[in-house]
């Protein structure tokens, strides 16, 4: 066989994996994203409890606020009663600080069942948190791997294109022409070995007359996929160890008996 068929036999063969390694990167970012699923579902775990939290604060803060204001009111309505005049304004300060006092208790109360609420969100954080650390590094470990993979794939590629472009160079340019040709229609591999007339492309058969033009040529094309085929001589089949031996104690056992042999 030629250099050249020898030569776009290996960038052929090079094809077919480079086309398993662009399917494989190409599935890569379908890949990351179903890693980072689990981290999301905590993730908005995580923010609605902090958004819940949020809220619960804002609700406290406010009550807060509003027993500030009552208190304020029972402090002004105690310098009033200070300086009453007349048994009305007197029991007017008191009603005014008894309302307040009552508005004061009725606040404390919520404020204690949001507090509650509050602790019962901070301790489910307390656990979210540290199962989204976990979850942080199992993702992180996975996308590692799947950066390492994604520069293998790579790498693979960068080296068939130098490959290719040292191979080229040795093929007949018509030739090349036909290859191209056959990948751009995703014909892959494009160029493969025969020794019997079938096509290891399609796997049909190849009329008897194209076979022996494809023997003296040395090259031809499946009349079904248009693939180029290169004759290859079938390998001697490899001899049975066991009758190999056999061989070899028949052989010593003539040599043994001379009359075995002129027998």
């Amino acid at each position: 066989m030629s250099k050249a068929s020898e030569a776009i036999l290996q960038i052929s063969k090079e094809d077919s994996l480079l086309q398993t390694n662009r399917k494989k990167l190409k599935a890569l970012p379908e890949k990351k994203r179903k890693i980072r699923i689990p981290l999301k579902r905590v993730e908005s775990v995580l923010d609605k409890l902090k958004e819940q939290e949020e809220e619960i604060c804002g609700q406290i803060r406010e009550r807060e606020t509003l027993v500030e204001v009552e208190n304020e009111k029972i402090k002004r309505s105690d310098e009033r009663m200070l300086a009453v005049k007349n048994q009305k304004e007197y029991v007017a300060s008191q009603k005014e600080i008894e309302t307040a006092r009552k508005t004061i208790k009725k606040v404390e109360d919520q404020i204690l069942e949001l507090e509650e609420k509050k602790n019962a969100i901070t301790s489910e954080l307390i656990q979210i948190l540290e199962e989204y650390k976990q979850t942080k590094a199992t993702v992180g470990e996975a996308e590692k791997e799947v950066l390492s993979e994604e520069k293998k794939f790579l790498d693979k590629i960068e080296t068939y294109q130098k490959m290719k472009d040292k191979l080229l160079p040795q093929i007949d340019p018509d030739l090349v022409d036909t290859y191209n040709l056959l990948t751009n229609r995703k014909i892959i591999p494009a160029a493969v070995e025969i020794s019997n007339p079938s096509c290891m492309g399609c796997a049909l058969s190849i009329p008897a007359q194209l076979f022996n033009e494809i023997i003296r040529d040395s090259v031809g094309k499946c009349p079904h996929c248009g693939r180029l085929l290169f004759y290859k001589e079938p390998e001697k089949p490899k001899e049975d160890p066991k009758d190999k031996a056999k061989k070899k104690a028949k052989s010593k056992a003539k040599k043994k008996n001379p009359v075995a042999k002129a027998n």
